[in-house]
Parts: structure tokens; sequence; C-alpha cells
């Protein structure tokens, strides 16, 4: 039997392709590489089946599933979640497809191999059979060991003050600092995967001839365990709310991005601790039960009915698939019913808001109006009043002049000898 492994052709995360390579890694060929986003579609060119390892996150594309009966899957390394399903347009299927035909599959096929701790309890949950595998990347390989010319340690994908604080650390230390990134944009790249391989070997290998590895990427934690590089994983949240890193976190030495501004942490990158040792038992067991599957299959012969678990026809699958559909999406419906009927009574709302605050406006309007005509008229008499102290001030002056006049005193004088103080003219 042929080999084949999961691909998503579209991704802009290169830790896609690392899964595959580490997955390929473990088999005896790659004869086909599948596209994870429409399994329900894959046909072998003779017919045959082809047995696959089917480790990925799943999946964008939710409607097309169950996988293809041309598939002889093993599960391993299965990650699921719906914390991103709803930045998918038109599509809000989230645990739908792991129930009835669907649920039935991956049990026909279990026990299912669980990435995380998360997806573990969800499937769990939903009564599929399962167990924590751990994810593939960590049977990778170590790369090719080459002395760089100037020791320097990893950044890979965290945030501009992080990488500023790590580079201050680093300072004065002879150690240089690498920049890495994941985003890898193969949405609109025919690429082959010859190409794209070697894209994840020569990070890869970066990777492994570092001094340490400091990164907020699973694909990137990871990989690093396996080829036993130290790594320092830094998240934004401690522990992150993703259940992606469950138990990971804790195999890790770690903190948040605020723990590292602060320096709350017990970490040295320029003699980094070895890392745990955790991983281990689960690298093994990984590589063992691919290299079973692989030495199972390799040899086999025989049709696609032969392997096939599900005891479905083609026909009531799609009829399950159109049901499903056609369920979720009423659903769907009904939910955006009620979001517009909300919308609306907010808008309502809105519009009687703004109609007050229309109506206070132009009330204030109108107060502001009649304040600013007292303001006019109280700087008219304001202006009045000091017209007149002016004027008064002249009189004043002119009074004082005459007054001070020599012959005016002297008949002033001459007027009070002969009046009573209550008459007389003061000076």
């Amino acid at each position: 039997m042929k080999f084949g492994i999961l691909m998503h052709k579209n991704t802009q995360n290169i830790g896609d392709d690392i899964q595959s390579f580490a997955a390929a890694n473990l088999l005896p060929s790659v004869d086909y590489f599948l596209d994870r986003e429409n399994m329900d579609t894959f046909k072998t060119e003779d017919g045959k089946p082809v047995a696959v390892v089917m480790s990925a996150w799943y999946m964008w594309s939710k409607w097309n599933w169950p996988p293809s009966r041309y598939i002889v899957p093993l599960y391993v390394g299965m990650h699921w979640a719906d914390h991103q399903v709803d930045q998918q347009d038109g599509s809000p299927i989230k645990t739908e497809f792991l129930h009835g035909i669907g649920g039935e599959y991956l049990n026909a096929y279990g026990p299912i191999g669980c990435r995380d701790l998360f997806t573990y309890s969800s499937f769990k949950e939903i009564g599929i059979d399962c167990y924590f595998s751990g994810c593939i990347t960590l049977t990778l390989p170590k790369m090719p060991i080459k002395k760089p010319e100037k020791e320097y340690i990893c950044i890979c994908d965290l945030p501009k003050p992080v990488v500023k604080r790590i580079k201050k650390l680093m300072k004065n230390t002879g150690i240089d600092v690498v920049e890495t990134t994941h985003y890898k944009d193969y949405r609109n790249s025919t690429a082959p995967w010859s190409e794209r391989v070697d894209a994840v070997k020569e990070l890869l290998t970066i990777y492994q001839n570092a001094k340490c590895v400091v990164t907020r990427r699973l694909h990137c934690a990871l990989p690093c365990l396996a080829m036993e590089v130290p790594v320092f994983l830094a998240t934004k949240n401690s522990p992150p709310v993703s259940g992606r890193f469950d138990p990971y976190w804790d195999w890790l030495h770690h903190c948040s991005y605020e723990q590292l501004l602060k320096g709350e942490y017990e970490y040295d990158f320029a003699n980094p601790p070895e890392n745990g040792k955790e991983y281990l038992e689960y690298r093994n067991s990984l590589i063992k039960s691919v290299t079973d599957f692989a030495d199972k299959y390799k040899d086999a012969r025989g049709s696609c009915d032969e392997y096939n678990r599900l005891n479905y026809s083609d026909e009531e699958i799609m009829k399950w698939r159109h049901d499903t559909m056609k369920s979720v999406m009423h659903d769907w419906l009904m939910y955006t019913r009620n979001d517009f009927q909300t919308i609306k009574e907010l808008n309502a709302q809105l519009d009687k808001s703004n109609a007050r605050i229309k109506k206070d406006h132009q009330e204030v309007l109108k107060e502001i109006n009649t304040l600013e005509n007292k303001i006019k008229v109280l700087k008219a008499e304001k202006s009045k009043i000091e017209e007149d102290n002016s004027k008064l001030k002249e009189e004043n002056k002119r009074y004082a002049r005459i007054l001070n006049c020599r012959p005016v005193k002297a008949t002033i004088k001459l007027r009070n000898a002969f009046m009573s103080d209550k008459k007389k003219i003061k000076l």
C-alpha cells in the first residue's frame, strides 16, 4: 500500500508544513499529499487505498467530513477547536460534524490520538474514543549541527517590546540575536513539496544550532524539544487562554510577556538550562505508533472496501452531510434572525437617543444664544459705565483744578468765615 500525509496547501504558517514533515519522516515513502481541507474528495489514480498519517489541525472546511473511503487513516496528533470557527464566513458549524456519521467514523478508526488535552477532553465529552498522543512534531529528528561563526539565540514571532527587551539583555554578551518567523504565505502558491520541505529544513536547522530559542509558537517550541534545543515559551497570558498549549505549558520554561518585560522569570538566555524530559515518553510512543502503522500497511494489498470500517454508502454519507449542513444553516439562520432583531431594536434605541440628544442640543444652543445676548447687553452696560466713569474722572480732575486755584481758595475761605460749620465748603 502507498502512503500519504496531510498538508494545508494554502497555509500562512510554516508550522503546518513542519507537522507534515514530521509525519513524512516516519514513513517509508510519501506517495500522496492530501489537502487537509478536501479529504472527502480525495481519490487515488489506481483506485487503491492509501495509508495516511492524519496529524493536523481540523479544520476550516468542516462540511468536507468524513474523509474519503480511499484513506486508511492513523489518527495521532489531532487537534480540534472551535475558538477559530467563528472567523469563517458562512460556516457556523462547530461540533456537529463530530456527531452522527462523523463521530461514528472517528470511533471506527479509534482510539484517536489527540495533540492536546483540550481536544482530548472535548472528544471524551461527546463520546469519541481517544487518548493524549502528543504532537507529531515531538518526533522530529535532529537537524545538521553546524557550528556558527558567532553564537546566537533565536527569537520567533514575539512582540516588539519583548524583542527589544531580550536584545537589551543580550547586549555585551557576545551572543547575537536572530529573529525568525513562522509566517509563510502559500495561499496563492504552486510551490511543490520539495520546495516547501527545504524551507522547513532551513528553519529547523537555524533552531538546531541556536544557543536557545524564545518563542510564542507551539510548532517552534515542540520541534525544539524534539531536537533538544533549549527553548523558552513566552505568551500573552500565563498560562495561554488557548487549550492548544495544554499540557506543553508545564513541560516548558515559560512566562508571560509582562513577566518577561518586568524580569519576573528564572531563565538565563545566555546560559540556558536543559529542557525537561516529560516529552520523551510521548515522542517514543508516537514514533512507535507511526512506524507500526507503516509496517502494517507497507506490504498490504486489497480494495478500499476491504479497509473501510464505516458501514455507510457514499449516498448515505452525502445525505448525512446534506442534512447536517441544512440543520446547522437553519440554526445559524435563526441565530442571524435573532441578531438582526436585536440590531433592529438597538438601532431603534439609538435613534431615540440621537433624537433626544438632538433636542437637548437644540435647547442648549438656545440657552447659549440667550446667554450670549445677555452677555452682549452686559458688555454694553459695562462699556457705558466705563464711559461714564471716565467722564466723571475728567470732571473730578476739572473740579480739583478749580478748587486748587488761589483766588477760588481765598473766596471760599472768606465765605466760610461767615458760615456755620454745616454750610462751610471743605477744601
